[in-house]
């Protein structure tokens, strides 16, 4: 059921996603991608087990574990390995942009699975977001492109965390937040080590320790743990409908802080791929919270 405090919590993690691109850029110069995706996710991982031992949370049966590491593959580890690295090759804009796809590949991933049904408005709503997404990536240029490159990564990022999502809605019904969310990072952290390796701590400015803090408090502990208390009420699309507020935010910010200027093919792909999203995501039926509880 989609309470107040819910909604509240769904806004708040995507205004704090919204920033999330941002903040990464600000610190890319000093921590570069691998850097900030090690340090997102080794400081969850500390954050969140600490809180599971103060809380004296039992631990987990090693079956549970296994289902785990799976949706940390997702949901941590490809998720923001692709998104950083992506980032680092496009702008923070477009990223937000790519984003909006989330709730529509969930979506796509729900009806796959018998989770949710399929309708003519979904099957409409879905191809009309992916064509607006089409339209962010074809003014990119060749494969060549370090730009093109970035968005299909973000586009990646997008596909994993909708995985993510629908895994995790499952976990929550035999896993306490708290407990989901430490388990979930621990298993992330070798996964994502695995590709950054262990980073060397550079000599930053306080504005640039400030920015990766924000990234691991902010946009990392805060959104995981607020999307997961969320999920535990409502299914998985109705979720991922809230990354349209994610586009706003970002962009307010990007042109003061970044010195990225939005173009007319930026505003009617991002004006497309939004209007595909509330199509296929306006009504879930009453049959989803069941399938997906």
């Amino acid at each position: 059921m989609l309470t107040p405090r819910t909604v509240l919590a769904l806004v708040v993690v995507q205004v704090l996603f919204g920033l999330h691109p941002i903040f990464s850029k600000l610190a890319f110069p000093y921590f570069g991608p691998g850097g900030v995706s090690a340090a997102r996710v080794i400081g969850a991982a500390v954050v969140f087990q600490a809180v599971r031992l103060a809380r004296r949370e039992p631990g987990l049966p090693w079956a549970t574990h296994a289902r785990i590491a799976v949706a940390a593959l997702f949901g941590i580890s490809a998720n923001q390995l692709l998104f950083l690295y992506g980032l680092s090759h496009t702008s923070a804009t477009h990223a937000v942009l790519l984003i909006v796809c989330v709730p529509v590949v969930t979506l796509v991933a729900a009806l796959l699975t018998g989770r949710e049904r399929a309708s003519a408005a979904r099957v409409l709503g879905i191809a009309v977001a992916f064509a607006g997404a089409a339209l962010v990536i074809t003014g990119r240029g060749t494969m060549a492109d370090g730009e093109l490159v970035g968005d299909l990564m973000i586009l990646g990022n997008a596909v994993a965390y909708a995985i993510y999502l629908l895994q995790v809605r499952d976990l929550l019904g035999v896993v306490p937040p708290w407990s989901l969310a430490a388990a979930l990072f621990t298993w992330g952290v070798p996964q994502v080590l695995v590709v950054t390796g262990i980073p060397a701590i550079p000599d930053a400015p306080p504005a640039a320790w400030g920015a990766l803090a924000f990234v691991v408090l902010g946009s990392t502990v805060a959104t995981y743990l607020l999307n997961l208390f969320a999920l535990r009420s409502v299914p998985a699309s109705v979720v991922a409908v809230f990354v349209c507020i994610q586009p706003t935010i970002a962009a307010a910010l990007a042109w003061p802080l970044l010195g990225e200027r939005l173009d007319g093919r930026t505003l009617l792909a991002g004006g497309v791929t939004i209007v595909g999203m509330v199509v296929a995501t306006r009504r879930v039926p009453e049959r989803t919270a069941a399938a997906a509880g």
